[in-house]
């Protein structure tokens, strides 16, 4: 059916008003309408439609779930229980695009179906996704493996805790990696009802008594004798007891210990390094398997078995032993050698740029200076603690500009040597 579409948005609210379209199945709403001369069948089929869309609109709250479909078979109940079929339910669900639901979340679907359905258990529950992967297989039996995936889980989550509890023990006390140790449970599955019902004749108590006396006449209408009749009822004490065992209880236990030795290193005539195993004491594994047999909780009851053995665990390894280190190996020797010896070679290479630049000096200086009638070259510069050498007054400005660039700079270096070197290596590395 097409309609205009300026009334589009009319027929909208309208088809809103009256539920269309719905977001799932129909649920108890099937009830509202009295329908006159129904007959038990559509009875029957209204009550399953309307239990699969209330379930349904359960599921739907659950994150993750976009859509979900219940289906229902409730069979007709049989006159004899043998030949009674068990209710079963299949759930389909669409889920959210990028998301996945947790083995929580499909455990809680399946019993949230089974306890709203009547003689219906969880394992006769089938949940799917949408790409038609079952997600409910782990709580439903496997007729090859004898076990459910959830009773497995439950025997793998005992076995790891009783191993965690006996390696921790032997851990604290001979280290890690020391020891090994692996359980195998045998965990009782079977669910058994029984009545006990027992009777005590020793407590016999008298419950009620009738006594009837009978004259017998002769033909002669003589009485010949009198017979008398006692009806005695007694009470027997009687006890009945139901009793179910409990399932995932162990049945038996098998542990396997391997414990690791004592090394004794030693020095060799040549200086190798030697190791002798030495096995542990009998005392000691002795000690060592009354631990394990508490931790695990050892029941020689139950006819648990515990194998603990004394075996080297790696007889080829190399035994590290610490060498002498030497000093020139060492980062740190070298790091306090270079700061102290940076500074030094930093002033030498300024003193050679200094010379050259002291010639350009005195080439810039007079030539001659009387002295008692004798003719002499000027002073030499003479650097004392990287001083500025003396100038005389006829020396040119740009003689005295240098030599107090060169006063500047061998103080930089004698207060920041760091900054120096660093300033001397950019240098170097430009020319």
């Amino acid at each position: 059916m097409q309609i205009p579409s300026k009334e589009v948005y009319e027929w909208r609210m309208k088809l809103a008003s009256q539920g269309v379209p719905s977001s799932g199945g129909i649920g108890y709403e099937v009830f509202d309408k009295k329908d006159i001369g129904i007959s038990d069948f559509v009875q029957k089929v209204n009550y399953r439609r309307a239990l699969e869309g209330e379930l349904a609109r359960t599921i739907r709250g659950i994150s993750g779930v976009q859509h979900a479909r219940v289906h229902i078979v409730i069979p007709e109940d049989r006159l004899f229980r043998e030949d009674q079929q068990e209710a079963t339910a299949s759930i389909v669900l669409n889920l959210r695009s990028g998301t996945r639901v947790r083995e929580a979340q499909v455990h809680g679907i399946v019993n949230l179906v089974a306890a709203s359905v009547e003689g219906l258990e969880p394992d006769r529950v089938t949940v799917l996704d949408s790409k038609g992967n079952i997600l409910s297989n782990r709580w439903q039996s496997d007729s090859v493996m004898g076990l459910s995936s959830g009773q497995l889980d439950l025997q793998k989550k005992v076995e790891e805790y009783l191993e965690n509890k006996a390696q921790s023990m032997l851990a604290t006390v001979l280290g890690e990696g020391r020891t090994i140790v692996r359980v195998s449970a045998d965990l009782n599955f079977q669910k058994i009802e029984r009545t006990d019902e027992r009777y005590d004749p020793d407590n016999v108590a008298v419950l009620s008594e009738e006594r009837r006396d009978q004259s017998n006449t002769g033909e002669s209408g003589e009485g010949t004798g009198q017979v008398e009749h006692v009806i005695t009822n007694y009470h027997v004490p009687r006890t009945v007891e139901h009793i179910t065992n409990s399932v995932g209880n162990i049945t038996r236990l098998s542990v396997a210990v391997l414990i690791d030795g004592v090394y004794n290193t030693s020095t060799g005539p040549n200086g190798e390094v030697q190791s002798e195993y030495v096995p542990r004491t009998r005392e000691e594994m002795t000690m060592l398997t009354a631990v394990v047999r508490n931790a695990v909780g050892f029941d020689p009851l139950r006819n648990d078995q515990l194998e603990i053995r004394n075996i080297p665990f790696d007889t080829g390894r190399d035994i590290e032993v610490e060498e002498p280190v030497s000093m020139t190996s060492q980062p740190e020797f070298w790091i306090s050698l270079g700061q102290r010896i940076l500074p030094v070679l930093f002033v030498v290479v300024l003193l050679l740029l200094l010379r050259s630049k002291l010639k350009k000096v005195k080439l810039s200086l007079p030539p001659v200076m009387s002295h008692g009638g004798g003719v002499s070259l000027a002073p030499s510069s003479v650097v004392e603690d990287l001083a500025v050498p003396r100038i005389d007054e006829g020396a040119p400005p740009e003689a005295i500009e240098s030599a107090k660039l060169l006063k500047q700079i061998s103080n930089f270096a004698t207060e920041k040597p760091n900054m120096a070197a660093r300033l001397l290596r950019y240098w170097m590395i430009e020319e």
